[in-house]
């Protein structure tokens, strides 16, 4: 695969879907064809856009890889912030065909394959940290049978792969809770969402096994509230694992 000068690679944007009213998904072949490094679950790129305009030029910024471990695609899925330069200019402007620059896959939160499959794992996302952890779920269902996704949004607007999420653990008999902390009108409680409210430290101790190895990623204010509560409950830290998101 050809790199230019400072080590990018060339990707086309083949396809741009809406996941809810703030979050869309960008999916990226390889320009020249050839396959792509094949990332870890959890892991991220870098992205740069191509432009003229002098306000992008150099400005890189880290989006997880939101798609399943694949040599073919890469999907980033991102959240539109208010006056956020790139994601802004990734909404709205980006086009199907047009090229971003990237750097092959990095980062180190990503599940151990020695993990014991007896083990239970439970992934905690909180708004658009979920993209990590819902390649982490991609993957996982193949190796194992004893997942928990808890997913933590504000309203059904704003929750993204809820579909997606649900056929997975559907099919694997996995546990899939979602919280809604402010829902709209029109949520139905145990049909749209099945709990109010956050995330706490007793409702994980009465309805997660605390056996479990626990990835989570989310706003800080939601990774500080979980790594607090479950050191509370005595979780060892090797089982705790998170990232704080900032992209």
């Amino acid at each position: 695969m050809g790199k230019n000068s400072d080590g990018f690679i060339e990707l086309v944007l083949i396809d741009k879907v809406e996941e809810c009213d703030t979050i869309k998904s960008f999916y990226f072949k390889s320009k020249d064809g050839d396959k792509l490094p094949k990332h870890k679950s959890g892991q991220f790129i870098p992205l740069k856009i191509q432009t003229d305009n002098v306000k992008y030029k150099g400005v890189i910024r880290t989006y997880s890889l939101s798609n399943e471990p694949d040599d073919s695609i890469y999907r980033i899925s991102v959240k539109k912030i208010e006056g956020g330069l790139i994601s802004s200019y990734l909404h709205d402007n980006l086009k199907i065909g047009d090229i971003i620059e990237t750097r092959n896959p990095c980062g180190m939160f990503v599940i151990d394959d020695n993990l014991p499959k007896d083990e239970p794992i439970v992934l905690i996302s909180g708004g658009i940290g979920v993209t990590p952890l819902i390649s982490m779920l991609y993957d996982e269902s193949k190796k194992r049978d004893n997942i928990y996704f808890v997913q933590a949004v504000q309203h059904s607007k704003m929750h993204p792969f809820k579909s997606d999420i649900e056929k997975i653990c559907k099919q694997n008999n996995f546990k899939n809770i979602v919280f809604y902390s402010n829902p709209i009108e029109t949520d139905k409680k145990g049909i749209d969402y099945d709990e109010g409210g956050f995330v706490t430290q007793q409702w994980i101790e009465n309805n997660i096994p605390l056996n479990a190895n626990f990835y989570f990623c989310g706003p800080p204010i939601f990774m500080k509230s979980l790594e607090e509560s479950l050191l509370n409950l005595n979780i060892p830290k090797e089982k705790i694992h998170y990232e704080y998101f900032m992209h």
